[in-house]
């Protein structure tokens, strides 16, 4: 049975799991992007100008790269870490994140 997307928290949630070293956002924060927000708001107002609702940007488009460089390394380490996927238990968690993620209610994520 292969690694689901499910089988992990997202990989967004793991760059926000920490702080970032470029703008010194904390663990849960965004970063601080103002450039990257523009371009987000200016494709947005192009797209209400046309008559087409604004686009619902990839979270990882809101971080700075070192962020999500380090959350991916974590990312990766806890997948080598964690049994075959037909050893895991139903329910188990087995990423480090702890506190840093909850799984929303009805997502479809392991508690």
């Amino acid at each position: 049975m292969p690694t689901t997307p499910d089988d992990f928290p997202p990989s967004h949630a793991y760059a926000l799991a920490r702080r970032c070293t470029t703008c010194g956002a904390e663990p849960g924060q965004s970063c601080d992007v103002p450039r990257k927000q523009a371009e987000i708001d200016r494709t947005n107002s192009i797209r209400a100008q046309v008559g087409r609702p604004p686009m619902e940007p990839d979270p990882l488009r809101l971080l700075h790269a070192t962020r999500i460089d380090a959350g991916g390394r974590h990312r990766d380490r806890d997948v080598a870490a964690a049994p075959w996927p037909e050893d895991r238990e139903p329910g188990r968690r087995y990423d480090t994140l702890g506190e840093h993620w909850q799984d929303p209610p009805g997502n479809g994520h392991r508690p």
